[in-house]
C-alpha cells in the first residue's frame, strides 16, 4: 500500500519514571511538513516493517515519536537499536474508533449519546479503549456502566 511519508528510524528508549517505551522519532524534514500547529499530537496509519500501525505522533522536547508496544516488536522481530521502516499517511484527526457493546448503549441511551458526543474525540477515544481493552464481555459491559454513571450522573 502507498504512504505519503517513509523513513527510516532506530528503535530507541524512552524513559518516563519509572517506566520506559519502545519508540521511533519522527526526522525533522518530515516534521516540517507536518500540520503540528494545528495537531500536537497527529494521528497517523500506515505500517511499520510493513506490519499495519495505527496511533499518533506525539511531542517530546520539540520533537514527535510512536510507541511500539512489546508485543509489536515481537510480532516485527526486533528489538532496541534496530533500524525499522516507519511508512504513514495522515487519518481523521477525530476519528473514534467505538466498541460494538458501546455504540449499542448509545443508540438505546440518547442522554448518554449526547453526553459522549459532547466529550473531544481524546476523551472518547480513551474511554472507547478502556471499553474495547476488556478481556471479557462482562469486563466491557461493567465499564459501560461506569461510564454512563461517570457522564450521566
Amino acid at each position: 500500500m502507498f504512504h505519503p511519508y517513509t523513513f527510516e528510524g532506530p528503535l530507541e528508549k524512552y524513559d518516563f519514571g519509572k517506566y520506559f517505551y519502545h519508540i521511533v522519532y519522527l526526522p525533522s524534514e518530515l516534521v516540517k511538513q507536518l500540520p503540528f500547529d494545528q495537531h500536537p499530537k497527529l494521528r497517523m496509519v500506515g505500517e511499520v516493517n510493513g506490519m499495519p500501525y495505527k496511533g499518533a505522533w506525539v511531542p517530546a522536547h520539540g520533537r514527535w515519536y510512536i510507541l511500539l508496544s512489546k508485543k509489536t516488536l515481537k510480532k516485527l522481530g526486533v528489538e532496541l537499536g534496530d533500524v525499522v521502516t516507519v511508512e504513514f499517511d495522515l487519518d481523521d484527526q477525530n476519528a473514534v474508533d467505538v466498541p460494538s457493546e458501546l455504540e449499542d448503549a448509545l443508540l438505546d441511551n440518547e442522554d448518554l449519546k449526547e453526553a459522549w458526543e459532547a466529550l473531544t474525540p481524546g476523551k472518547r477515544r480513551g474511554h472507547a479503549y478502556r471499553i474495547s481493552s476488556a478481556k471479557t464481555a462482562p469486563t466491557r459491559f461493567k465499564r459501560i456502566e461506569e461510564l454512563t454513571i461517570e457522564l450521566l450522573g
